[in-house]
């Protein structure tokens, strides 16, 4: 929240009037166009001096189409697939996908669906899968690339990702994929091989895991196979994209660098990119000393004591001088409400604001697009639900084709 307040205050004045006037509901994250464009610049233009390619990752901004369009159209490459609801929402908006399976796996019915879409690259975690692929692309008449996912003993894993190759199995694992036909390994991949940097003062360095990949591509090459993709995701943003090439990385994937939001973001202030979301809610009522917002998208994935919690108002004049406390310590299994103290300077309708790292595709939150903020022209774009389902102004759903012009035009101007 302290950086939105620094460097864009014009996003949450914006949230703040479009809020009160009705035109976005409570529970709606605003996303500024104008800074993705900027920040997408960035990221692209130093991924280009250091020789690097770009896939974006879209989950943290609920696979928005307008976010990932105006992205790809100030440099970005394709997008990555976590999953394959990621992948089908690209294609309802003919966004082209580059990178599948990582960090799910394709399930076995869908393959064909998902090499239809002529990925750049599928990363698999086991040889099933790879003739999976190669069965579908046998069908399809086509060779598909893959990357494969591997570990060692010491990498870092988040709990529920774990998954892939270790690395001793490299050479009879590529062994085995190259006797199948229609695939054809091109790569390593693992996840994370940036360190994430959870408190002040942390550096985002690299993890084993980095390490792993770099002697898993160096087994390839002496099988005599092209390595044509070393692939580093994690923390990615235009700090640590130099540190990933000067060890031989090939492709990086943006996400939260894409809206100015890793944890470098919150602790520095000099990073190039710039905050490009908050939460907007609603004061729902009162229990004692506490006001209740509406919850739905109160998903957060780090705290950061100091930060003002959350801001309360009904005009931007009165909502960025009244800061009060937002109860992280709170748990609930649905976020049905954040709670607030405060509560006296709170009133019910007043607008919430609050700043933090989020994974949109986690929440049941609508996600709302402004452009022109950066001429002081403001517009705001379709809003989607949290399927990424376009909707009109009264929430009931509307075709993609709806989307794909609006979008259109918007990035001729």
């Amino acid at each position: 929240m302290q950086r939105l307040i620094d460097r864009n205050p014009g996003l949450l004045k914006t949230a703040v009037d479009l809020h009160q006037a009705g035109r976005i509901p409570a529970n709606t994250f605003v996303i500024d166009l104008d800074a993705i464009a900027e920040n997408a610049r960035i990221l692209s233009s130093t991924a280009e001096g250091l020789g690097l390619r770009t896939y974006i990752m879209t989950k943290q901004f609920a696979r928005n189409p307008f976010v990932t369009k105006v992205a790809q159209a100030a440099g970005l490459g394709g997008v990555v697939a976590v999953d394959i609801n990621c992948a089908l929402m690209a294609r309802r908006f003919g966004i082209p996908v580059g990178h599948m399976g990582h960090l799910n796996q394709i399930p076995r019915h869908q393959v064909p669906t998902a090499v239809a879409m002529r990925p750049e690259v599928i990363t698999v975690y086991n040889v099933e899968h790879a003739r999976w692929i190669d069965e579908a692309a046998a069908d399809q008449g086509v060779v598909q690339d893959l990357l494969i996912r591997v570990s060692a003993p010491g990498d870092i894993f988040f709990d529920g990702q774990e998954g892939g190759f270790q690395e001793h199995e490299v050479a009879q694992v590529a062994g085995a994929i190259g006797k199948l036909g229609n695939v054809r390994l091109g790569g390593v991949t693992a996840f994370p091989c940036i360190r994430y940097n959870l408190n002040r003062g942390e550096k985002a360095e690299p993890t084993p895991n980095l390490y792993t990949v770099l002697r898993a591509a160096e087994t390839l090459r002496g099988m005599g196979i092209e390595v044509r993709q070393i692939n580093t995701p994690g923390n990615t943003a235009s700090d640590t994209m130099a540190v990933l090439a000067a060890h031989g990385a090939t492709h990086v994937e943006p996400g939260n660098g894409v809206s100015g939001t890793t944890p470098n973001h919150a602790y520095r202030n000099d990073l190039p990119e710039r905050p490009a979301y908050v939460y907007v809610s609603e004061i729902s009522h009162h229990v004692g000393a506490r006001a209740y917002a509406y919850g739905g998208g109160v998903y957060h994935d780090m705290h950061i004591p100091g930060s003002p919690g959350a801001l309360v108002g009904s005009t931007w004049e009165e909502t960025k001088d009244n800061g009060v406390e937002y109860l992280h310590e709170i748990k609930q299994v649905i976020d049905y409400h954040a709670v607030l103290e405060p509560g006296a300077n709170c009133r019910p309708g007043d607008t919430v604001l609050l700043g933090y790292r989020t994974q949109m595709q986690m929440t049941r939150s609508y996600v709302a697009c402004v452009s022109g903020l950066s001429k002081g022209q403001g517009r705001l774009h379709t809003i989607f639900d949290w399927a990424c389902t376009p909707l009109n102004d009264q929430l009931e759903p509307v075709s993609p084709a709806v989307v794909r012009g609006e979008v259109d035009g918007l990035l001729a101007l």
